[in-house]
């Protein structure tokens, strides 16, 4: 009889640690997860085995960007590619500053200053927008990208003005963030004075370099993820009840879709468990928000769930 091994994460409140595996033999075991990745699993300070994708999607858009750049990979599909690898590296972000993938803070400094190159933007510098604003007060006059923000009656409109609204809407109302974590959080104050130092001082040797290809193929494919990711907020957020536990947000379930996007489309159950790792989403979903959520709320593609917010029928999805 071959082993049958089933694991049963036990998630908690973010669902990062204690496993149980169970054997034919009729017996459990407990064991230390972390313990177990790091001594099988090929990059021994990543906290999950499905990060190698996390760092194959960044090298793969360094290199897209970078050969745009230099000049030896601007085919049409190449440079398409770096548009779609930066918009991956912008969920990469979000889901790092939720879930550091490495062990140890020294690994994760120097991956952050490899991510800013792959999405444009230091990672730290969504804390506040996203982190603190977006998740401890959704859809509120202190929500960044609340949906409130565009209010014309035909849809496409507000889809395509939203991502400038809210950009809007953050340099008119965000806080000094650097001030505040400078006497609060002095470790994240030093992090994202580095980033930003990092960043913006390679960016101006590349336009001193070569300031057309740098707005072409670095700035516009950045600004064009970043501003995606903002808009892709309406679509999960539109006519939602906000103030139900499991009905505030939209849902994609595809496989393919959550394979390229790390899962980004299982939104509630994001929402739930802001710091579960990505990878865990999909069996949360099934498991605990289909039982308790609208099911109106869940769309197989991101096609779908964009051709009905461009009708969107006249009754709220929100129960």
């Amino acid at each position: 009889m071959g082993w049958r091994i089933g694991v049963r994460l036990s998630l908690g409140r973010f669902g990062d640690r204690g496993s149980l595996i169970k054997f034919d033999q009729g017996h459990w075991m407990a064991w230390n997860a972390d313990v177990f990745m790091n001594r099988y699993r090929l990059f021994p300070r990543l906290r999950y085995r499905a990060d190698l994708r996390t760092l194959a999607f960044v090298a793969t858009a360094l290199v897209l960007l970078g050969g745009a750049w230099s000049g030896w990979l601007r085919a049409p599909l190449a440079v398409a590619a770096s548009w779609l690898m930066a918009f991956v590296c912008c969920i990469i972000a979000h889901n790092h500053m939720h879930h550091p993938i490495f062990h140890g803070r020294s690994w994760n400094r120097v991956f952050q200053i490899f991510l800013m190159f792959g999405s444009g933007q230091p990672p730290t510098g969504i804390i506040t927008a996203h982190n603190e604003r977006h998740h401890m007060h959704p859809d509120s006059e202190h929500d960044f990208v609340r949906t409130s923000l565009v209010r014309s009656r035909w849809n496409f409109v507000n889809l395509v003005v939203f991502p400038f609204r809210s950009v809007a809407a953050m340099i008119r109302e965000k806080p000094d963030d650097l001030s505040r974590w400078k006497i609060s959080r002095p470790r994240l104050y030093r992090q994202a004075l580095l980033e930003r130092s990092v960043f913006y001082a390679v960016l101006v040797l590349l336009v001193a370099f070569d300031w057309r290809a740098t707005l072409l193929f670095l700035v516009m494919p950045w600004l064009g993820a970043q501003l995606t990711l903002v808009g892709v907020n309406l679509l999960q957020h539109q006519d939602c009840d906000t103030g139900s536990e499991y009905d505030h947000s939209r849902n994609v379930t595809g496989v393919v879709a959550n394979w390229i996007l790390l899962n980004n489309g299982f939104h509630t159950a994001h929402h739930l468990r802001p710091s579960l790792h990505w990878s865990l989403l999909p069996d949360f979903h099934r498991r605990q928000v289909v039982p308790r959520m609208n099911p109106a709320l869940d769309h197989r593609t991101f096609i779908g769930l964009l051709i009905e917010r461009l009708r969107r029928p006249p009754v709220s999805h929100a129960r």
